[in-house]
């Protein structure tokens, strides 16, 4: 009777090994839930693609970024539209075309936060936080002052 325990055992222990290996290719495929906002968002208003990526800060974490990869119309005049509204004169004449919008966002447990948005239409730079909304569009919400607004940007 001992022995038959003994390779009922084994065998359980064999299944639970073969069960382990044959989900460790799965669970390395899919994307980590910090890593949900890396790639190309349209903004709310269709007017431009951001594209969000991560890089390794000091400490080891990821940081997360996102600079404007697309504007739907990127002349006026027949020139480059520029960042002609920055509060800081000496970076009017940068180009829209690859200024970084989002830097600084750390994930948490509620999605991103601590990092900045900034808008070349008001020429600031406000706080957000970022989370992941229930039908995948990505959810800024920016704040100025005691005032937020909310937007909501899509794949």
């Amino acid at each position: 009777m001992g022995d038959r325990i003994g390779c009922t055992v084994k065998r359980l222990a064999g299944v639970l090994v073969m069960t382990v290996v044959a989900w460790l290719p799965v669970a390395g495929q899919a994307a980590t839930p910090q890593d949900a906002i890396v790639g190309t968002w349209l903004t709310d208003d269709g007017a431009s693609k951001v594209d969000v990526s991560a890089t390794k800060a000091a400490d080891g974490s990821s940081v997360y970024a996102g600079k404007v990869s697309w504007l739907k119309e990127p002349m006026r005049d027949g020139k480059p539209l520029r960042d002609v509204n920055n509060a800081d004169t000496g970076l009017r004449e940068r180009p829209i075309l690859g200024i970084e919008i989002l830097s600084g966002f750390k994930a948490t447990a509620a999605g991103w936060s601590g990092g900045t948005v900034y808008s070349p239409r008001a020429g600031k730079s406000f706080p957000a936080d970022l989370s992941i909304a229930p039908d995948g569009r990505l959810q800024l919400k920016v704040k100025a002052g005691i005032m937020s607004k909310t937007d909501y940007w899509t794949r």
